[in-house]
């Protein structure tokens, strides 16, 4: 007789394709079961091990390929960059993900967004124990663990079972596994997270590689025990091996997504004899284009584009306030050098009185002020765009300039990025101005600029590093209630205004000249376009083991339970026998 271990008639393998359920407005269709297997008898059972590891690194899993899960990997859907939590800006947790992978919400519904997990909302969200218990065809499960608190919290409707360590988890787990009747079986496990936690989270770490491989042994023995039950023949088990947190990291973080943050960067594994190999890739939030529009400066004589406040009042700094300015500019002819050109002002003119300005050095930037003589960044004359950034701090016991270009405070050999400030004052009767200024120098200066931004607030190297290349701003932003004017340019496309975005009264800029407009579409190193959720979405979450087992189980999830999660399609094997 020949048995196929999925049948196809529903959904082709043209897979690999994921089915997006979370926004639907109707209850969800099961999708796993469409491939199952025709039972051998009405006794057949669908059934779940769940794996769940704190401080499991992906990366280091990739680099680590422990001997025996590396080898089921080989039978599963597996992504060494799945993610803990994408919707949150706050520092995941163990427990934070632990209770979006037993909830299927992330921490802004279950309310878990540090160590404690007391304020967890069960009963808006319940827990897959109590949802599989609740179910018209109740269904049991097991919790092993060697925490107490995750017992008590998360374990109700769950058999619970507590022991001292990782051993003694595995071996109760072993214990249970050769006859138990629970349908989901969780294991939680947490001396790979001691190993990084002492040591290191990286497959260089001779402490976290042998914690890994001691896992590995672990999650064989895990398996081995269900291939063991007298029962196994009639069942269908998946094992889901992923982590709560993923890792820290002392690598510099030149990823500000969450698929930058070490802590987010998760491994999970779904495993069934019955898949064949599927890898979800991490995509890289650097490919993700600045798109916008952005005015062209010109210089020449009778060819001079000004953008001007009306009121020259606004944005005089005095002395002991700290201000922060932003803006992006580029270079239209690449390779170009310009001599002194002022492209950003609030001064009379040139580089004299009180006051400061931005200008052009040959390939170099600089900024100019009466309180602290010249600060430089680095050659910019590349043909791309920077992000240009100074930082005014008077308000400590050291007045100080400081320049930022793409968020480093770098410069040139023989210059300066940083300067002690002076006690002047840099209050003045000229407007605000971008672009052409009385007693410039080059005036075939050629330059586009967009998104200027002024903040009445000294930000740290850190945070310039952070949000200096953000390119929307709103008030989800750290920063909004320091923002005291914002032009970005973007939607002012073919107009003479450049519109202030904060509505705190800074006013447009009125821009006069040949306005011309230029309209991009570029990959921006350092920039940080906003990114739709869906892109975050792209990997499995947390948030969506929940959904895979209820589909695996046969249990509909309904729209009215709020889930965050969403369905994954593994590739499947066609066996003959």
């Amino acid at each position: 007789m020949i048995k196929y271990l999925r049948t196809f008639k529903h959904i082709s393998l043209a897979l690999g394709v994921f089915v997006l359920c979370a926004a639907c407005n109707k209850d969800f269709p099961n999708l796993l079961q469409n491939f199952n297997e025709a039972k051998d008898s009405p006794e057949s059972r669908d059934k779940v091990l769940l794996v769940i590891v704190d401080g499991l690194s992906g990366p280091a899993m990739q680099s680590i390929a422990p001997a025996n899960i590396d080898l089921m990997a080989r039978n599963g859907l597996v992504t060494y960059g799945s993610l803990a939590d994408p919707t949150t800006d706050f520092e995941v947790t163990n427990q934070s993900v632990t209770a979006a992978l037993l909830t299927g919400v992330n921490s802004a519904k279950n309310k878990v967004v540090g160590t404690d997990l007391s304020p967890i909302d069960l009963n808006k969200y319940p827990t897959i124990f109590t949802k599989l218990k609740e179910d018209a065809i109740s269904r049991k499960s097991s919790l092993f663990t060697s925490d107490i608190n995750y017992g008590n919290t998360l374990g109700k409707d769950a058999e619970v079972k507590i022991e001292s360590n990782d051993g003694t988890v595995v071996s109760a787990a072993n214990i249970a596994l050769s006859t138990t009747e629970s349908d989901l079986n969780v294991v939680h496990l947490t001396e790979v997270d001691q190993a990084g936690k002492s040591s290191g989270y990286t497959a260089d770490d001779t402490k976290y590689v042998a914690a890994v491989n001691v896992l590995d042994k672990q999650v064989q023995s895990l398996w081995e025990a269900i291939k063991k039950r007298t029962s196994f023949s009639t069942e269908n088990w998946i094992v889901i091996v992923t982590s709560a947190q993923g890792g820290e990291s002392t690598d510099p973080v030149i990823d500000f997504t969450p698929y930058g943050d070490h802590k987010r960067d998760t491994y999970t594994l779904f495993y069934s004899p019955k898949f064949a190999r599927k890898v979800i890739p991490r995509p890289n939030a650097k490919d993700i284009p600045f798109v916008a529009n952005a005015t062209r400066y010109t210089y020449a004589s009778n060819n001079q584009v000004v953008g001007k406040l009306a009121d020259a009042n606004k944005f005089n700094m005095g002395t002991g306030s700290d201000w922060t300015m932003t803006l992006f500019l580029k270079y239209n002819v690449a390779n170009s050098n310009y001599y002194y050109p002022i492209f950003f002002a609030k001064r009379a003119q040139g580089f004299t009185g009180a006051g400061w300005n931005f200008f052009l050095e040959g390939n170099y930037w600089g900024f100019n002020s009466s309180i602290a003589g010249q600060t430089f960044g680095p050659s910019i004359n590349d043909g791309e765009w920077h992000a240009l950034t100074a930082v005014i701090k008077r308000s400590g016991s050291q007045d100080s300039v400081y320049v930022y270009t793409d968020g480093t405070n770098s410069t040139a050999s023989g210059k300066i990025s940083q300067a002690v400030a002076n006690g002047n004052n840099l209050d003045n009767t000229s407007p605000l101005t971008l672009g052409f200024n009385p007693g410039d120098g080059n005036t075939d200066c050629n330059i586009s600029i967009c998104n200027v931004q002024i903040y009445n607030r000294a930000f740290s190297a850190e945070e310039v590093r952070r949000y200096g290349g953000v390119t929307n701003i709103d008030e989800t932003s750290p920063f909004w209630n320091n923002l005291q004017g914002y032009w970005p340019g973007y939607d002012d496309v073919n107009t003479s205004i450049l519109t202030e975005k904060t509505g705190k009264g800074a006013g447009n800029f009125r821009l006069t000249g040949p306005v011309a407009w230029t309209s991009f579409n570029e990959l921006v190193p350092f920039f940080q376009p906003p990114i739709a959720e869906s892109f975050y979405r792209l990997v499995p979450n947390a948030v969506d083991v929940p959904f895979m087992i209820y589909q695996w189980l046969g249990v509909s999830v309904e729209s009215s339970w709020n889930l965050d999660g969403k369905s994954w399609t593994p590739n499947y094997t066609q066996i003959r026998k």
